[in-house]
C-alpha cells in the first residue's frame, strides 16, 4: 500500500487515489500478558484472504514499559515482527496504545501498575464499561494522568516515542492511534470539557510527538467514547498533517436490549453525527472500533446492516475484534471467529467487495443485502482504480463496467478510466 497521507478528507496514496481501510482489530491475548494477540503470524491469513488491506494492532504501555523507565525490548521486538509479518501479507498497520478502564487493576487493561495513583476495585465481565462512572479509583488513575501528576503523561509519551522509533523502519505501519477510547472523571466528559481543554491538549502534543518521531505516518484522533453512542464531540482545533478522525460506533440500544431493534439503533444517528464532524474539520473519517457481543440477537442482521451504512458513506473501519485465540477477556465473546478460527454468525457480513483505491471523486456506493452492489464515481486523473472482490463473497462475479474497461484477476477488479469519465460499476453473486 505505502505511505498515506491525508487530504481534503480523504486518505489518499503516493498516486493520489482514495485509499479506503476494511480491516480488523487484531487483539486476542493483547490485553493480557503476553500483550500480543497471537504468536503464530499465520493468524493473518484469513484477514489476507478475505481481501482486508488493514488492522489495527493493540499494544499497551504495560507490556511496553513495565516497570518505570524500562522499556521491554522482547516485546517490542514481537510487536515489530507481528507488523513486519502483516505487511507481507498486504495488510497495513495501524498501531494502537490500548486501555479500557485505565489499567489492568481495575479489570481494564492499559497502563502499568506503577501508573496507577489510587487503588480500587477490579471489573469482571461485560458490564466492566460502568467502572468508568462507579470507579473513583478509575477516575482519579485519568485525573492524575491527564494532569502529568508525577510526570505519567509525560511517561506515556515517552513509551510511544520508543515504539514509534523500533517500528520507523517498517513500511508496513502506516499510522497510529495513541490512546485508545479516552476517559477522565465522568463531569468532566458529559460537561464536554475534557475533550476541549485535557484531550485537545494531549492530541496537540501527539501530533508534535508523531512529526518529531514518525513523520510520514498519519494520525487517528479519538474523542471520547461517548460519540460511539451519538454524542457530538467537544474536541477544540487540532492542526498538524495527516490528521484522521477515528471515532467508535456501537449500538447502545442493542447493548442495553441485548438484540438489534432496527427502528431504534443509535448506529446511523452517530454515523452521521462523525460523518459530519469529519467532513467540517477535513479529516478522513476511519471507525475505529464497531461490532457485537456474542449472544445479541440479530447480530448478523446488526452487522450487515452497520457496513452497508458505511459503505455508503465511503468510511474506513476496523471491526472489532478479530481473536482467533481462548482469550476472552471480560466474558465479551465479540470476535469476529471463534477460537480456533471459526465463523460466528456476522463473520460473512464484514467480508464485502470496497474498493481499496479510487482515482475519482465518489459519488453513490450501494452495497444491499439481496441488491446487485453499485458503486458510481468520476475519474479525476489517469490512474487504475481498484476493487476488491473477495472470493468468498463471490468465485465468479457478474461483473458490469460503464464508462470505463476493466480486468477482474480473481480477487481484484482494476479499472481504467479516462479523466472525466462517469463510472459506474454492478457486481452480482
Amino acid at each position: 500500500m505505502g505511505r498515506l497521507h491525508a487530504d481534503s478528507g480523504w486518505l489518499r496514496d503516493d498516486a493520489g487515489r482514495i485509499v479506503l481501510l476494511r480491516g480488523a482489530n487484531v487483539s486476542g491475548r493483547s490485553k493480557t500478558p503476553p500483550f500480543v494477540p497471537f504468536d503464530d503470524p499465520r493468524w493473518f491469513d484469513p484477514l489476507q484472504d478475505w481481501g482486508m488491506n488493514a488492522i489495527r494492532l493493540l499494544v499497551t504501555w504495560e507490556g511496553i514499559e513495565p516497570e518505570r523507565g524500562r522499556y521491554d525490548r522482547s516485546y517490542l521486538e514481537r510487536v515489530a515482527s507481528l507488523a513486519r509479518e502483516a505487511g507481507e501479507r498486504g495488510l497495513a498497520v495501524v498501531v494502537d496504545f490500548h486501555q479500557d478502564l485505565y489499567a489492568r487493576a481495575f479489570g481494564g487493561d492499559g497502563a502499568p501498575t506503577w501508573a496507577v495513583t489510587q487503588p480500587g476495585r477490579a471489573a469482571t465481565g461485560r458490564e466492566w464499561f460502568w467502572y468508568y462512572a462507579m470507579s473513583r479509583g478509575v477516575q482519579a488513575s485519568f485525573a492524575g494522568f491527564w494532569r502529568d501528576d508525577g510526570g505519567l503523561r509525560t511517561a506515556f509519551l515517552g513509551a510511544v516515542a520508543e515504539v514509534m522509533t523500533t517500528l520507523a523502519p517498517l513500511d508496513a505501519v502506516v499510522g497510529y492511534d495513541l490512546f485508545n477510547e479516552p476517559m477522565a472523571p465522568l463531569v468532566e466528559v458529559v460537561r464536554g470539557r475534557f475533550e476541549r481543554g485535557w484531550l485537545s491538549d494531549f492530541h496537540r502534543q501527539c501530533v508534535a510527538l508523531r512529526d518529531r518521531h514518525a513523520p510520514g505516518r498519519v494520525l487517528l484522533l479519538e474523542p471520547t467514547p461517548l460519540v460511539a453512542f451519538g454524542a457530538p464531540t467537544t474536541l477544540g482545533p487540532i492542526e498538524g498533517r495527516d490528521l484522521v478522525y477515528a471515532p467508535h460506533l456501537y449500538d447502545a440500544t442493542a447493548i442495553l436490549a441485548g438484540r438489534f431493534v432496527p427502528t431504534l439503533s443509535t448506529f446511523p444517528p452517530a454515523l452521521a453525527q462523525v460523518t459530519r464532524t469529519a467532513t467540517a474539520r477535513q479529516w478522513p473519517l476511519v471507525v475505529g472500533e464497531f461490532g457485537a457481543l456474542g449472544g445479541l440477537v440479530g447480530a448478523d442482521a446488526m452487522i450487515e446492516d452497520q457496513c452497508r451504512r458505511l459503505d455508503a458513506a465511503f468510511a474506513s473501519w476496523m471491526v472489532w475484534h478479530y481473536d482467533p485465540s481462548d482469550v476472552d477477556w471480560n466474558a465479551e465473546d465479540a470476535s469476529i471467529v471463534r477460537p480456533g478460527g471459526g465463523d460466528r454468525p456476522w463473520t460473512a457480513a464484514v467480508v464485502r467487495p470496497y474498493p481499496r483505491a479510487l482515482a475519482g471523486r465518489p459519488r453513490r456506493w450501494q452495497s444491499d443485502r439481496g441488491a446487485p452492489w453499485v458503486l458510481e464515481y468520476d475519474a479525476e486523473f489517469d490512474a487504475p482504480s481498484e476493487v476488491v472482490i473477495p472470493p468468498r463473497w463471490s468465485a465468479r462475479p457478474d461483473i458490469a463496467i460503464d464508462g470505463a474497461e476493466g480486468g477482474f484477476d480473481g480477487r481484484v477488479l482494476t479499472i481504467d478510466a479516462r479523466p472525466g469519465a462517469r463510472v459506474r460499476v454492478q457486481l452480482q453473486r
